[in-house]
């Protein structure tokens, strides 16, 4: 059964990657969330997309030039919504109450938005978080960055790793087994029949983003792709029982 990833929680109607957006997802159905993380100056591990707060918070600057109890008093601002800026223990705390709630394992889909030379020793510190408390199946560790994959795979080789691109590969499987990657994260665009076909003859596991189209999805849950990340889950979440109850 295709899986169904909130991205960055249900960014559709909530302040995307915060607490009560993740909590959205879960709730309505979703198999795991997707989120997005970087360092604070201070070595924590925050959830949050952009490099700088100027989008989501209105305030000038880049996530690394603040500490965590400086990040903690800006605000992610979403239509009327305000909410705080999660560290990634947070998060996860929260997808482990929600899994006792729900009595179901939940999936972690962390990106890692850049590597040690940014932000030193991200990917030991991500690791070491996730390995402490989820399971090695719970949690895939996907970046555009490629070379963060390969420290990741260095560091932890039987971590799950997934490769992002935003367009389309020539035989991507071939640099997926050259990575030892498990994972292949395709923008929804970079597919088509013949490639969806060619990859799953391959055996590649596709975790595919960022599927709002019910159309799209449709094609996606009956090619039998590993999950798709949307950000309207609780719609995914309704079309992918629709389908499966035919």
């Amino acid at each position: 059964m295709t899986l169904i990833l909130g991205h960055r929680g249900a960014k559709a109607t909530h302040a995307e990657n915060t607490l009560a957006s993740f909590d959205h997802a879960i709730s309505c159905g979703a198999d795991g969330i997707e989120l997005d993380v970087h360092l604070s100056k201070d070595g924590h591990i925050m959830v949050f997309h952009d490099f700088t707060l100027d989008r989501m918070c209105g305030v000038s600057g880049k996530i690394n030039d603040f500490t965590l109890e400086e990040l903690k008093q800006f605000k992610v601002k979403f239509k009327d919504q305000i909410q705080p800026i999660p560290t990634l223990d947070e998060v996860i705390a929260l997808l482990l109450a929600l899994e006792s709630k729900q009595g179901k394992t939940l999936l972690l889909n962390v990106e890692l938005k850049a590597g040690h030379s940014q932000y030193p020793d991200i990917e030991k510190k991500v690791l070491a978080l996730c390995q402490r408390l989820l399971t090695r199946e719970q949690v895939i560790y996907s970046s555009f960055d490629h070379t963060v994959l390969q420290t990741i795979k260095a560091i932890a080789p039987h971590a799950l790793i997934g490769v992002l691109t935003d367009c389309k590969m020539v035989q991507p499987w071939r640099y997926l087994r050259l990575l030892k990657a498990e994972f292949y994260h395709p923008a929804f665009q970079a597919l088509d029949a013949d490639s969806l076909r060619e990859l799953n003859e391959e055996g590649i596991a596709l975790n595919v983003y960022t599927v709002n189209d019910p159309d799209v999805a449709r094609v996606l849950i009956e090619a039998g792709c590993h999950s798709i990340i949307t950000d309207t889950p609780e719609k995914m979440v309704a079309l992918r029982q629709k389908i499966t109850k035919r």
